[in-house]
């Protein structure tokens, strides 16, 4: 299983090693050693895995093991209320909440029976805006539209935190490398523009190879309809409709 302080040191060999830095070695041997580079390694890592895990939902290719699905049940008690301007709706987020990645109809989740054949509705993503409860010690999701099957709360997709790295994929682990050895670069003695490269190599390379492995885990790939007018259902989209005949080059009629 990688450990927090193997994926540092795979950090320190993208920027060649810690041995510019006062530990005088290319690697620390622990996350918890009392040198600098262990200990912005371990303040920061943590905020470096939320980065990591929020910048792949917000590009609607979460990272699987993050990944959660929720009716949102009751709507906020109105001490925790702010001010929610032109939403009709406010639900509280659970406590495990990081970031969203839509709101959707449940219904989608399940198939329907057309005609003896199982057939999933047209997934449908509707407007929200995220703000934190009155009292600062929650989030609160505000919406336009009931989604969820009985019509009466929001269902949405989000993603928590994952600490257990024994559950990271290669492609989750390099993407946290590297933006781990594009921040660690001043405490060890790099230049800014290594820094910089790294940051660039983390959004423009490792992100995308991540979004393409969480793609292969679950189908998030089927059009997905906006609905931002604030109504609740599906919207119609042409399926085997019977438009009339042809009669083709052999003078055999055809169903169009």
């Amino acid at each position: 299983m990688p450990t927090e302080t193997a994926i540092c040191n795979l950090a320190g060999g993208k920027i060649g090693g810690f041995g510019d830095s006062d530990i005088g070695t290319a690697f620390i041997g622990s996350i918890n050693d009392p040198n600098k580079v262990a200990s912005w390694c371990k303040l920061n890592f943590p905020r470096v895995r939320r980065r990591t895990i929020k910048d792949l939902a917000t590009r609607k290719a979460p990272f699987v093991s993050t990944r959660k699905f929720l009716d949102m049940g009751t709507a906020v008690d109105e001490d925790d209320l702010p001010e929610i301007g032109q939403y009709k709706y406010a639900f509280n987020l659970p406590g495990d909440y990081l970031e969203m990645v839509r709101q959707f109809n449940e219904n989608y989740m399940s198939s329907r029976s057309s005609n003896g054949n199982q057939v999933r509705p047209t997934p449908i993503e509707y407007k929200y805006e995220v703000i934190a409860n009155k009292r600062g010690n929650g989030k609160i999701l505000l919406t336009d539209t009931l989604s969820n099957l009985a019509n009466d709360s929001a269902f949405i997709e989000y993603v928590i935190d994952t600490k257990n790295t024994g559950g990271w994929t290669e492609e989750f682990i390099e993407c946290v490398a590297t933006l781990l050895a594009s921040g660690v670069c001043p405490v060890a003695g790099k230049d800014m523009e290594t820094s910089d490269a790294l940051l660039a190599k983390y959004l423009e390379v490792c992100i995308p190879n991540a979004m393409a492995a969480n793609q292969t885990e679950f189908n998030n790939t089927v059009h997905s309809v906006k609905r931002y007018d604030g109504r609740s259902g599906t919207i119609s989209i042409r399926g085997s409709v019977n438009l009339g005949t042809y009669v083709d080059a052999q003078g055999n009629r055809r169903s169009i």
